[in-house]
């Protein structure tokens, strides 16, 4: 029985001999080859990914310029698009295209049955309110423009193409600096009493009244309006 421990005892040792034996030999081995080939593979990758890292920052550096460049470009677009539609806006209110507010005031001529009234009398108005400063006119809902007319066809006023019996109420509005209201106000009187003279004088009889308006609303000249004429106008170059 001494015998068999001993000979078990023996075989442990040498089987714990031979597995340090191997095991420092596949230390060697995994040493060997770390040392000998696959560090310097590991080190030719790094720097192949460092060198594609750099690549890829300096790509997405030059991206953001151009990015920034575009944004930088689109403003520059906008602020020009914005200037031209300002532009265009502007022009469309001077030449009455464009429903305008602002202050200003509002004359109102009311016939008697038995009085028409004449075209001279709508077009001193707007005469001497175009001549006292005003921005913008209109008689009932016609804008006055440069190509407006005001005449009589029998029993109508012709406005802007447009027909308006001849004893009905005429409305006549004006956008103008309220701090000329003070002189307003005796060019209207002196325009009414005269209007109203001469209408007695005829055997007419008017209302007329005038007031001073914080704010008022003038409408826009339709393009399908008689007097939005450009068909044979061309611009020189």
């Amino acid at each position: 029985m001494k015998t068999s421990f001993t000979r078990s005892a023996a075989i442990t040792v040498v089987c714990v001999v031979l597995g340090v034996l191997i095991a420092l030999q596949m230390k060697n081995v995994n040493a060997t080859k770390l040392t000998e080939n696959n560090l310097m593979e590991i080190q030719t990758r790094l720097l192949d990914y460092a060198q594609k890292n750099q690549e890829l920052s300096q790509r997405n550096a030059n991206l953001n310029l151009y990015i920034s460049q575009l944004e930088s470009s689109l403003k520059a677009d906008n602020s020009a698009v914005d200037a031209i539609i300002k532009e265009k806006e502007r022009y469309a209110v001077f030449a009455g295209l464009t429903e305008v507010t602002g202050p200003g005031l509002k004359v109102t001529i009311v016939c008697n049955s038995d009085t028409q009234i004449r075209d001279s009398i709508l077009r001193q108005y707007v005469n001497e309110l175009r001549a006292l400063g005003a921005q913008a006119i209109s008689i009932n809902q016609e804008r006055m423009v440069a190509m407006s007319e005001i005449r009589v066809s029998g029993g109508s006023i012709i406005i802007n193409g447009n027909s308006y019996g001849r004893q009905g109420v005429f409305e006549i509005k004006a956008i103008a600096d309220p701090k000329k209201n003070d002189y307003f106000r005796p060019y209207l009187n002196g325009i009414t009493d005269s209007i109203l003279a001469d209408a007695a004088a005829r055997g007419d009889q008017f209302e007329i009244d005038y007031e001073f308006t914080g704010e008022i609303t003038l409408p826009a000249l339709s393009e399908d309006s008689i007097a939005f004429r450009l068909d044979l106008l061309n611009a020189v170059k």
